[in-house]
C-alpha cells in the first residue's frame, strides 16, 4: 500500500508557527492593555478574561518551544520522542487559539478602529490583521479559517497533523521566514517578557 500523499507538519514546522501565534497574540495583549483610542474600549472585565486567556496560552507556548532547547544536545531518538510531546501539546494550544481568533479579532478592529481586510488604521492594525511586510499567512485578518491569513495556515496544519502520514522530514515551511532560534527566544521572553506576562492582566 503506497503512503498517503499528505504528511504530518515537520516539527520545525510547529515551532515555526507557534512563533507567529506568540508574535501576534502578544500585539494583541497590547492593545487590549493601551487602546491606541480614548472611545474605544471594551468591559473592563471582559478584557481582563480576554488578557488572563491569552497569556495563559502565551506561557505555555514559550514553555514548549523553550525547553526543546535543553534536548539538543540529547540522542537523536530521545529528542524525536520529546518532539512529539512538544507537538501533541501544540496543537492542544493553537486548536486554542483557533476557537477564540474570531472573538479576538472583532476585539481589534473595535479597538484599533480598523477593518480586517483593508483600508488599515495603522500600522499596528496593518501588522495584526494582514501580517508583518504584508506577509499574509501571518495576520490575522477576520480570524475564521475560511477568509484566510493565519487561521486557514493553522487550520491546515491541525487538518495536516490528524490525517496526515509519516511525519514531514524537519524543515522550516516554504514562507521565506527564518526558523526559530534560540535568540529569537530571547528576544521575545527575556526578562522585559517575563515582567510583561506577570503584570499583562493587572488594571494601572
Amino acid at each position: 500500500m503506497s503512503e498517503p500523499m499528505v504528511r504530518k507538519p515537520s516539527y520545525d514546522e510547529w515551532l515555526h508557527w507557534a512563533q507567529v501565534v506568540s508574535d501576534r497574540l502578544t500585539t494583541i495583549v497590547h492593545v487590549y492593555n493601551k487602546p491606541p483610542f480614548d472611545d474605544a474600549f471594551i468591559p473592563e472585565h471582559e478584557r481582563q478574561l480576554k488578557v488572563a486567556l491569552i497569556v495563559e496560552i502565551l506561557r505555555h507556548i514559550h514553555t514548549l518551544t523553550d525547553e526543546h532547547e535543553e534536548q539538543a544536545s540529547r540522542k537523536l531518538a530521545a529528542e524525536e520522542h520529546y518532539a512529539e510531546h512538544v507537538i501533541t501539546d501544540l496543537r492542544k494550544h493553537i486548536d486554542n487559539v483557533l476557537q477564540h481568533l474570531p472573538a479576538l479579532a472583532e476585539d481589534m478592529q473595535k479597538l484599533l478602529k480598523s477593518t480586517w481586510f483593508n483600508d488599515f488604521s495603522g500600522k499596528v492594525a496593518k501588522a495584526l490583521f494582514l501580517g508583518p511586510e504584508g506577509r499574509e499567512t501571518d495576520g490575522i485578518g477576520s480570524g475564521m479559517a475560511e477568509n484566510g491569513r493565519l487561521p486557514e495556515v493553522l487550520h491546515a496544519l491541525l487538518e495536516r497533523e490528524d490525517i496526515g502520514g509519516a511525519r514531514q522530514t524537519r524543515e522550516i515551511p516554504d514562507s521565506g521566514i527564518q526558523k526559530l532560534r534560540r535568540d529569537d527566544l530571547q528576544r521575545l521572553w527575556g526578562k522585559r517578557s517575563s515582567s510583561f506576562l506577570r503584570s499583562a492582566g493587572r488594571v494601572d
